[in-house]
């Protein structure tokens, strides 16, 4: 920026800061600048500066009450939410996280995904069977669906070792397990589950404790006799610069 244009910034800068001045303290030039009257500004700062404290205390406090409930009210249905969800997962779980994957089939919490030439699609773990066998030239995967259907699924050695074939079946053997083992647990998880959303629904002690805060709030602040009493001794410091200057400030 050039002198001049840092010239006018300044002159703009003053010119503000003396408007402000003249508006905070009306009457003229030597009311608002003159050193004679800085006890009469002083009086009027007193005054505005005890009610905008007071004011703005009992804004910050109300606020922080108002706060609380909402929070408590987001977190009361994020609460029930997740329950909710919970109950969602165990009545269909889906195909849960992933496990492993050998060429063609995809093995997942709950499902093991197939994509071959005669059947593309998930089987549920906890209805399927499965085994191997091997070959010199290739290994062989037999899966039986819950159907009964069977597929095969064939590995050239060449592509894929034996161990790794032998140590698929091993994990799919164990997310079965697994499954199975969930799946006879889930009528009693879900009714656990449906319990504690009933809980969860129904604890709603945070929200009333916030919502009595604030009620406590309100109410002693609506009693509060100090931003009255700020107000008037406000409106007397605005009478007296009135009458010393003709001019009532706002």
């Amino acid at each position: 920026m050039s002198a001049w244009g840092w010239t006018l910034l300044l002159a703009l800068a003053a010119a503000a800061a003396a408007g402000r001045q003249l508006y905070l303290y009306p009457g003229g030039w030597k009311f608002a600048f003159g050193p004679e009257y800085g006890a009469e500004r002083g009086d009027l700062d007193r005054a505005r500066g005890a009610l905008r404290g007071l004011e703005r205390s009992a804004r910050k406090e109300l606020a922080g009450a108002r706060g609380a409930v909402d929070t408590a009210v987001t977190a009361h249905r994020r609460r029930v939410r997740d329950a909710e969800e919970h109950i969602a997962r165990l009545r269909d779980p889906g195909r849960g996280a992933y496990r492993d994957e050998l060429g063609a089939l995809s093995l997942y919490e709950h499902v093991l995904a197939v994509s071959t030439d005669d059947f593309s699609g998930d089987l549920p773990l906890h209805g399927i069977a499965v085994r191997s066998d091997h070959t010199r030239t290739a290994g062989h995967l037999y899966l039986v669906g819950p159907d009964g259907r069977q597929h095969l699924v064939t590995y050239a050695t060449a592509d894929i070792a034996e161990e790794r074939v032998r140590r698929f079946v091993v994990d799919v053997h164990n997310a079965i397990a697994a499954a199975k083992t969930l799946r006879r647990d889930r009528p009693a998880q879900l009714r656990q589950a449906k319990a504690e959303l009933h809980r969860v629904t129904n604890d709603t002690s945070a929200q009333e404790d916030a919502r009595l805060y604030l009620e406590e709030v309100t109410a002693r602040q609506n009693d509060d006799l100090r931003i009255p009493a700020a107000r008037k001794n406000l409106a007397a410091a605005h009478d007296r610069w009135q009458e010393l200057t003709g001019r009532r400030p706002s």
